[in-house]
């Protein structure tokens, strides 16, 4: 199983493409899997026969596992034993005594482990409630994750003029498209933020493109997907590019054109007519930044008071990997480019 998401390890089966048996072409999709954000697809690494599929449809499996073989018509192989759930044995009892299977559970701990929370999630849905979905359970879990990484926000206030007359000068751009270059144009000159705090070492992991994650809201889901280098589009063709990966986004369907690794994540409620918030930081990234809306507001310009369109922007960074100073130049160059 291939690491397909930049959130989690665990993978569940969805449907297998082919059968045992099947000619199968390299690049051709094999099967479905669904992590936490989505639906993907599988392509096959090598040309061959599928000769056996060791886990089936619906079995939650863990990156890296070995989920089939592909070789030569008649090849021998070994059947291989069904990915062992990580759990401690009081939890092991617990899930018996509620009759929860530990396959079907979706492990919040370190390195997928289910947890005793984790089990009596499962558990309580069959009681009276309204049922939680698999995605709204994950993102819970993720939740949890995130309150666990020290955090804090800085704030600034944009003067959106100049943003304003380029969204006006473009049809179909609106501040979303804008809000993008300029986080990557503040990535470029502030490549300290463009880094992910990994648990191995631990360590730092520095990115080399200034791709740009976008939270996306669905039906009882919120996805994030990968903006390839914003700043190096023209506007029109960076709207067409955001609606193709939004698209992909609701579907539950995002291609690997979308889902790479990116340090900063631009969530925007300003469509919903939000003044300010403060989001919720990705425990996979290392900052997030919560737009609201562009609003006239009083403001003093050149010893008078006029109105102009304001933007408040609250980034919220992980601690870890940088500090107050870093994260507060690194906003500071996000209004510069929007300002001009």
């Amino acid at each position: 199983m291939p690491p397909l998401g930049q959130t989690s390890d665990e993978l569940r089966i969805v449907a297998w493409c082919k059968r045992e048996g099947d000619a199968v072409a390299a690049g051709e999709t094999l099967l479905e899997v669904e992590t936490d954000k989505a639906t993907l697809e599988v392509e096959a690494a090598l040309a061959g026969t599928l000769l056996r599929i060791v886990h089936g449809e619906g079995q939650t499996v863990q990156a890296g596992a070995v989920i089939a073989y592909v070789g030569e018509p008649g090849e021998e192989v070994s059947a291989e034993a069904p990915a062992k759930v990580q759990a401690a044995p009081a939890v092991r009892r617990l899930a018996q005594e509620r009759g929860v299977d530990l396959a079907q559970v979706t492990g919040s701990g370190p390195g997928g482990r289910v947890e005793r929370a984790d089990v009596l999630a499962l558990a309580e849905e069959g009681s009276p409630g309204e049922p939680v979905s698999r995605h709204r359970r994950a993102l819970a879990a993720r939740l949890g994750r995130s309150a666990a990484i020290p955090q804090f926000t800085v704030g600034v206030t944009v003067d959106m003029t100049a943003a304003a007359a380029l969204v006006a000068g473009e049809q179909g751009v609106t501040y979303t498209h804008v809000l993008l270059q300029a986080i990557a144009k503040a990535l470029r000159v502030h490549p300290d933020l463009n880094r992910l705090w990994l648990e191995d070492g631990p360590r730092l992991r520095g990115l080399e493109r200034a791709d740009v994650g976008l939270a996306v809201a669905g039906e009882e889901t919120l996805l994030v997907v990968t903006i390839p280098e914003p700043d190096g589009l023209p506007l029109s063709e960076l709207a067409a590019e955001v609606e193709r990966a939004a698209a992909e986004a609701r579907a539950g369907r995002i291609s690997e054109r979308y889902r790479g690794p990116a340090a900063v994540t631009l969530s925007n409620l300003g469509m919903v007519g939000v003044d300010r918030f403060t989001a919720v930081l990705d425990p996979d990234q290392t900052a997030i930044l919560a737009a609201g809306r562009v609003a006239e507001r009083p403001a003093v310009v050149a010893g008078a008071l006029r109105t102009q369109p304001q933007l408040e922007l609250a980034l919220t960074v992980d601690h870890r990997v940088a500090d107050g100073f870093a994260a507060g130049a690194f906003l500071a160059a996000i209004r510069d480019a929007l300002q001009g």
